[in-house]
């Protein structure tokens, strides 16, 4: 006989049953919610540091605890609410610099991407299993990484900024790993990190709680933790281990060319865009006592005040007199007037060789999103035109060059641009950008993080050049070897090496977040285990007093014959027929019956109730007249009364037992393959929607023992056919109680019709899949009653 045996809880159940005592109650703590909504915009205040200004890039790793702690417990609403707070903490701190350009723009994108914290505060509950912590811990670093991967995609194409795993390029042990993952291996660590401190409090205060209550050491609750804090080490040190390919390539010797624009900010427009320009031209000149290999001019160093001929020529004599291939930042018009935000590279001769349109727009910054529509805001005025997307990435070629990719500011926050380009044959990677309207906010350091981790993503040098600063040059282990400051005009030097090697990121892309998509579904859909185990049962009576419960309606064929099979069983067991106004007489058979049997009785109902309600009425008789067990049983001789002694015998060990047709021993005869398959997918679709461990959930022949009939019946029964006998095995399994399996030979009916109807298979499907998703979600898998 198997036996479903309770699983491993992760604490045992101590106590009362709840059932216990179900005239108390006790009153609930009384609930702070301000706090926890305080605590959560704390925490996420706290992140913000980890990033420019301070920096403190160890706090990205603690930080993000506080959220995950007060989430994964709570209602997805009451989490959503709390990430959302975390959220507006943390982007509205390290996004302040938006606010330079009012606060509507401000408050849009701070709230645009705080949604994606509310989306993890609403997930976090729905992944997270008190008996799988660690999987747990790793499901909700799944979740944060692929909510950060599609908020740098969507809406808009995405915004990147505040990545948790840009704050750790700091970190010289981690940031191995994003040449393997890409930022978003550093994000998926931090926050698993995170997720494990979570972890190891709870064990340490949970053996704490035990301590107190037996005694024990206080040591426990330290060796208790270490499993998750050695797992949190080992994430934190083992990148050191991941080696880095030097460039070994051609060197190169580049400069970068940055100036103050502050004063020609006085001039209208096209004044301010030849002043620009000439002031580049006037720090490029001072390349011609020593020309390096390749200049570099920041984004907008040509805007379309510098088309003035003589502005232009201005700067090609420039560019020949230095005789250095030189890329530089300009507003290009195309055609049909479109206008493009380009990268040009000109030959030593000052000819426009190469060009590259930049692709990934700033929405609201270089074109407005439904600009008909949004006409009424009158900041979009600060936006007069829109600019076009380029057609396409493009590595910028020339002689004496290595193939070179440039990324145009926004772009660069992007790893699948940089990616690309590499891909496309990058040997060297240059940003050029222009961060001049930020002025001396955080906003140009937390670019140049951006920067640093594309030369870990992809192997390469990068040159950042900021036309007002930050100006940078990178190696590819994300050292800033070289530096301008911001609004200091000047020449920035070093040589950099070319690179033909790929890293894995480069190889596999976005594999990380990929993995993380299916991790997160993956332990989203597993279904929860069931709760703590009650315990076995207490010992039965000698000979329990038994009620067999027999639903008819046209049984008149059968009746006689089951009836008489169970009288005639030593264990002298109680029947109680439950008939729904059959025509066919069935009720006058089990009178006559009754008439010379006092252990028949018969309960006539006018009209046709169900199937369940015809069990719930029984199992309430069987409550009220003190019965210890109570069967289901089918009234056509589908089963078969001389099994049902060992149904019995198996009570004595268990809460319920099944009459399993799909365990070894059991069997089905006269059946179709059809309605075979029917029925073991039914079972297999319960078993995979609820988690449940047995193999014939929907068998009508079952013995209850008393204590679960009454915890069962103190909820509400929200279902009938099918589906009635999946949700009675489901509660009883998930709360606890034990089950057994008892293999049995189901009969196909000699006489009369099957009851089951596609109603019933579409509400057992409907039912179950509901329960299903409800139990993921942290909910109660049906409606709450009294009791």
């Amino acid at each position: 006989m198997p036996e479903v045996l309770p699983g491993q809880a992760s604490e045992p159940a101590q106590g009362q049953d709840q059932d216990a005592l179900p005239g108390l109650r006790l009153t609930p703590p009384r609930r702070r919610p301000w706090a926890g909504l305080l605590a959560a915009a704390a925490s996420g205040a706290l992140l913000s540091f980890s990033l420019p200004p301070a920096g403190l890039w160890p706090l990205a790793l603690v930080s993000l605890a506080p959220l995950v702690a007060l989430a994964r417990r709570a209602r997805p609403g009451r989490g959503a609410v709390l990430g959302l707070a975390f959220g507006v903490a943390y982007f509205g701190l390290t996004l302040s610099w938006i606010l330079l350009f009012g606060e509507l723009a401000w408050t849009g994108l701070v709230l645009a991407q705080a949604a994606s914290v509310a989306v993890f505060g609403a997930v976090a509950p729905v992944l997270w299993r008190d008996e799988r912590p660690l999987g747990s811990a790793a499901g909700l670093a799944a979740a944060w990484t692929v909510l950060e991967w599609i908020r740098g995609a969507w809406p808009l194409g995405g915004f990147t900024w505040g990545q948790l795993g840009s704050s750790q390029v700091a970190d010289p042990v981690l940031l191995p790993l994003a040449s393997w993952g890409g930022v978003w291996a550093l994000t998926f660590v931090a926050a698993l990190v995170n997720a494990l401190l979570v972890v190891a409090a709870d064990r340490v205060m949970g053996s704490d709680r035990a301590r107190r209550g037996r005694g024990g050491r206080a040591s426990l609750g330290v060796s208790a933790a270490v499993r998750p804090f050695a797992l949190a080490a080992a994430l934190l040190l083992a990148p050191a281990a991941i080696p880095l390919q030097a460039a070994d390539g051609p060197a190169l010797e580049v400069a970068t060319v940055q100036v103050d624009v502050r004063p020609a900010r006085r001039l209208d427009p096209l004044g301010e865009d030849r002043a620009v320009a000439r002031m580049n031209v006037a720090v490029h000149r001072r390349l011609r006592a020593d020309p390096p290999d390749l200049a570099v001019w920041g984004e907008s160093a040509l805007d379309p005040g510098a088309s003035d001929p003589g502005v232009w020529r201005e700067v090609t004599t420039a560019i020949r007199e230095v005789g250095a291939p030189t890329i530089a930042g300009s507003i290009q018009r195309g055609p049909r007037g479109r206008l493009f935000n380009e990268a040009l590279l000109f030959d030593p001769s000052g000819r426009v060789a190469d060009r590259y349109a930049k692709v990934h727009l700033v929405p609201f910054g270089e074109y407005v999103p439904w600009r008909g529509a949004l006409g009424w805001i009158s900041a979009l005025g600060q936006i007069p035109y829109d600019l076009t997307p380029g057609e396409g990435l493009r590595v910028l070629r020339a002689p004496g060059l290595p193939p070179t990719g440039v990324v145009i500011c926004f772009e660069n926050s992007f790893p699948s641009l940089d990616r690309s380009l590499v891909r496309r044959g990058a040997q060297l990677l240059v940003v050029i950008t222009n961060n001049a309207s930020y002025g001396f906010s955080p906003a140009s350091r937390q670019h140049l993080l951006m920067s640093r981790l594309r030369a870990v993503e992809t192997g390469r040098w990068v040159v950042h050049a900021a036309i007002t600063g930050i100006s940078a040059f990178i190696d590819p282990r994300g050292r800033v070897v070289a530096e301008a400051g911001l609004f200091e005009p000047g020449i920035l030097r070093h040589v950099v090496r070319a690179s033909g090697a790929l890293t894995p990121y480069v190889r596999f892309g976005d594999w990380v977040p990929w993995g993380s998509l299916a991790l997160a579904l993956g332990l989203g859909a597993a279904p929860r285990r069931r709760r703590s185990e009650r315990g076995e049962p207490d010992p039965l009576p000698a000979r329990p007093r038994t009620l067999v419960i027999l639903p008819t309606y046209e049984e008149r064929a059968t009746i006689g014959r089951v009836l008489e099979g169970l009288m005639a069983l030593p264990e002298e067991v109680d029947a109680l027929v439950v008939d729904d106004g059959s025509p066919d007489g069935t009720a006058g058979i089990v009178r006559a019956v009754a008439a010379r049997e006092p252990r028949v009785r018969l309960v006539e109902r006018p009209r046709k109730s169900g199937l369940a309600s015809a069990y719930l009425l029984g199992f309430r008789r069987a409550l009220q007249e003190g019965y210890d067990l109570a069967v289901e049983m089918d009234s056509d001789l589908s089963h078969d009364p001389t099994e049902l002694p060992r149904l019995l015998d198996a009570a004595r060990r268990a809460d319920l037992v099944i009459g399993s047709r799909y365990v070894p021993g059991g069997s089905v005869t006269d059946w179709s393959r059809a309605r075979l398959a029917l029925s073991r997918g039914g079972n297999l679709y319960a078993r995979l929607a609820l988690g449940l461990p047995l193999r014939d959930a929907t068998s009508g022949f079952r013995v209850y023992r008393r204590r679960l009939l009454e915890h069962l019946l103190g909820r509400e029964i929200s279902s009938d056919g099918y589906a009635f006998q999946v949700e009675l095995a489901h509660r009883a399994w998930r709360d606890g109680f034990r089950i057994a399996e008892v293999p049995i030979t189901f009969r196909e009916r000699e006489h009369g019709a099957s009851k089951i109807s596609r109603r019933i298979v579409l509400e057992a499907l409907w039912l179950v899949g509901i329960w299903g998703l409800r139990e993921r979600l942290g909910l109660e898998p049906g409606p709450r009653g009294a009791g």
